[in-house]
């Protein structure tokens, strides 16, 4: 489990975590989080709970995520596995949790009002406005952008992200996010996370980029692009969580 100091408080647990020491086995072994990639569900909920012990809170909240812009506020009394990719709260002794393999999590922390997030922000997610969904919905909450720290988790780097010219053309011409490795464009998603970040009243001083790629650490994190490439796309999901205490 990795953590940030931009997102430590001493009314929050948080932890950006890896794929070991979890009960699953086989292609999802074993700290596998996700109940949609065809892993047992009982392994999975095990895991779960492996996760919210370590936060030291009373019960998890995950989403079945759909690459998409929604962010929901969540409670005690929202269900586990709603149609969205990122979440607020303002309620104690909840987990909240995005999946990813590949995909960059970001974690969200307003220490001034006691308001945490978490996003699932893949190119697709990102680029329709899921960071900023996060963020006007802590507003709706209390926040104010400029109290708003973040923390961009483990995910894949531009060194392993090789696109298409397709690929490059959803960004409307912008190179500042691209580069040539081998004849081949490659993308910089953290960087372009960052940038959203930015862009929505972030300070970079309240802003980590934890350097850890998922593609070349995939003994200790999924990928599901190295897994799109050695088992038809099989792999786990991590968590990566925060909670208010």
């Amino acid at each position: 489990m990795i953590q940030s100091s931009r997102i430590m408080s001493k009314f929050t647990n948080h932890g950006f975590f890896g794929r070991k020491y979890g009960e699953s086995s086989g292609l999802y072994s074993s700290l596998n989080c996700s109940k949609f990639v065809g892993d047992r569900e009982t392994l999975v909920l095990k895991n779960l709970d492996i996760v919210k012990n370590k936060l030291q809170s009373l019960r998890i909240i995950t989403l079945q995520q759909q690459h998409g812009n929604l962010c929901i506020v969540v409670n005690q009394q929202t269900n586990s596995d709603m149609k969205a990719d990122a979440m607020v709260a303002k309620t104690v002794n909840i987990s909240i949790g995005v999946l990813t393999a590949d995909c960059a999590p970001i974690l969200f922390l307003d220490k001034r009002n006691h308001i945490i997030g978490a996003a699932h922000a893949g190119w697709k997610g990102a680029v329709s406005g899921i960071i900023e969904s996060t963020i006007d919905k802590m507003v709706e909450l209390g926040s104010n952008p400029k109290d708003i720290s973040a923390a961009i988790g483990p995910c894949i780097s531009q060194e392993n992200y090789e696109v298409d010219e397709a690929f490059k053309k959803s960004f409307n011409g912008n190179e500042d996010y691209f580069c040539v490795i081998n004849f081949k464009v490659h993308f910089d998603l953290p960087k372009y996370c960052e940038n959203r970040l930015l862009k929505s009243g972030l300070c970079k001083s309240n802003i980590d980029v934890i350097k850890i790629d998922t593609y070349s650490e995939r003994e200790n994190y999924f990928s599901y692009r190295f897994a799109s490439k050695n088992s038809n796309g099989i792999c786990g999901r991590q968590i990566s969580a925060i909670c208010l205490r």
